[in-house]
């Protein structure tokens, strides 16, 4: 393999590291995005192997141009190069995402506090009247 081609396959696993990166990170999504049904069963759709879609159609890539390569050593190498770097890239993004998540939660518990005193707007105040007392308060 030449220099052109080895320039062309490193540019292109960053650029695709980025990319699976950036797809997985997803900085404005929100768990609830991933929920299917309701909140109560606590079902999520949010699939481990998402990081391996972009890996797996650059790999596909790398195999579909083995004339490029010298030898069949050369394109294993290539590919498993170019799949593990840009899955793991996907897997960072990914987790860095959950992370988030729960920093965010984290900081909703502490901002929110739930307490026991309900606000007057929830329920009417108490007022106690004393049957017995029959004087005048005016």
């Amino acid at each position: 393999m030449n220099i052109i081609h080895l320039a062309i396959l490193i540019g292109g696993t960053v650029i695709g590291a980025i990319f699976n990166y950036l797809l997985n990170r997803a900085p404005g999504s929100e768990p609830e995005d991933y929920r299917i049904g309701p909140a109560e069963l606590n079902i999520t759709c949010d699939c481990a192997f998402n990081p391996l879609i972009i890996s797996g159609i650059a790999t596909l890539v790398v195999a579909i141009s083995s004339g490029v390569f010298d030898s069949r050593m050369e394109l294993y190498l290539a590919g498993l190069f170019v799949f593990s770097i840009i899955t793991i890239a996907g897997i960072i993004g990914r987790r860095r995402r959950h992370e988030e998540w729960r920093e965010l939660e984290e900081v909703f518990s502490r901002a929110l506090v739930t307490s026991h005193i309900h606000s007057p707007i929830d329920s009417p105040p108490d007022i106690f009247y004393d049957e017995d007392d029959d004087s005048d308060y005016y």
